[in-house]
């Protein structure tokens, strides 16, 4: 648990810079502030593939297959990738950059979503015995 005040400690720290940088420079306020998510996100994989194997772990428990572990996972992980994008846009100023990347976003998240109701549908239908 120490990465989570460790990551706090910096996240002040780069935000002290920012408004420096934003002021004089933006162009590097913006590459600050990317830099700094993806060393957090990279900090952060060990624990991402913990909290996989858990739900990995969770569904042989409850003889869930991938039919349905594997949508949810590309979702979670769409949605992430989606607020990544559309925090640095914003970061840059670039609103409606920021509002396409969230309707894309929400798009493929619809999209890898479709596997998942279509296998609950067919197991609701088979509980209704149709």
């Amino acid at each position: 648990m120490l990465w989570l005040p460790l990551a706090v400690a910096l996240a002040v720290i780069v935000t002290v810079f920012q408004t420096e940088l934003r002021e004089n420079y933006p162009a590097w306020a913006v590459l600050t502030a990317g830099a700094f998510v993806t060393v957090v996100g990279l900090a952060l994989m060990p624990r991402f593939s913990d909290i996989i194997r858990v739900f990995a772990d969770m569904a042989k428990l409850g003889d869930v297959g991938s039919v349905y572990l594997t949508p949810v996972l590309k979702t979670i992980a769409a949605a992430y990738i989606t607020s990544f994008g559309v925090v640095l846009s914003r970061e840059a100023g670039e609103e409606a950059v920021a509002s396409a990347i969230e309707l894309v976003g929400k798009a493929v998240i619809l999209l890898m979503a479709v596997p998942l109701v279509q296998a609950i549908f067919v197991s609701l239908l088979g509980l209704l015995d149709f």
